[in-house]
């Protein structure tokens, strides 16, 4: 009678066998763990919408994951101790978690339609235009409080889309903003890679950036605004902060 094959996971897109962890040593374990957890969830403040009436996060990539529960699939090929640890370190970082996988399609459809207008100032423009024609409607009561939330919606969405619709279109069609963005980027810095890998690297850098910049939140400020000045020299008013407070955009 043939042996049942171990279960595997992948990592970096090697598929490894779970019955290889009995073979390491605590460290390599709860190492190996972790690159594989990171690798497919991460912190719902990367790139999952927020909304406050709602109730917080809205978890469109799915989730909430536990990391107790999502690491049990190493258990009976990793002491439950080792587990235990991993999963209370990774849960003091972030109690709940979001799947990192990103639906490819969806995503190369949006950047098509984000490259073929190239008018994103004056879609900002119609948008407030709207919202302005709109707030001049005789409305009362009940759902005059009503329009205003959608409206309030509205011009938040109007921002974003302009802020990230300007950034992407701006940088993926320009070599020269694309190479600032890179050599600038403090996250792209800290990547590292074998010198064998230099041209594989070079003929992926458009893709990757491309990955990077849509799954950013277009309102999180604090990382926005450093993006377009060190990428497009562009500076945000300083007294933007007391905008966005005013929007619920977040701080400065």
């Amino acid at each position: 009678m043939e042996a049942e094959e171990s279960p595997t996971i992948t990592i970096e897109f090697t598929e490894v066998p779970l019955s290889d962890f009995e073979d390491m040593s605590r460290e390599e374990q709860m190492e190996t763990m972790r690159a594989w957890f990171l690798e497919n969830y991460e912190d719902p403040v990367e790139r999952t919408p927020y909304e406050s009436r709602e109730g917080g996060y809205i978890y469109i990539w799915g989730g909430p994951f536990n990391a107790y529960d999502e690491l049990s699939i190493f258990g009976g090929y990793v002491p439950d101790d080792v587990i235990e640890k991993l999963a209370h370190d990774l849960s003091m970082e972030c109690p709940e978690w979001t799947s990192a996988a990103k639906p490819s399609d969806y995503e190369d459809d949006y950047l098509e339609l984000i490259l073929s207008d190239n008018e994103y100032f004056k879609s900002f423009n119609d948008s407030i235009e709207h919202v302005n024609e709109i707030l001049a409607a005789d409305v009362g009561g009940a759902a005059q409080a009503h329009l205003y939330g959608l409206l309030y919606t509205s011009v938040i969405t109007a921002v974003e889309t302009y802020l990230s619709d300007a950034f992407i279109n701006t940088v993926l069609s320009d070599s020269a903003y694309l190479r600032a963005f890179v050599e600038r980027n403090p996250e792209f810095a800290k990547k590292t890679f074998k010198l064998s890998e230099v041209f594989l690297k070079h003929e992926g850098i458009k893709d990757e950036v491309k990955d990077y910049l849509l799954s950013q939140l277009w309102h999180n400020m604090k990382k926005i605004k450093p993006m377009y000045k060190a990428t497009l020299g562009v500076s945000f008013p300083e007294d933007l902060g007391r905008y966005l407070k005013q929007l619920k955009l977040g701080t400065i």
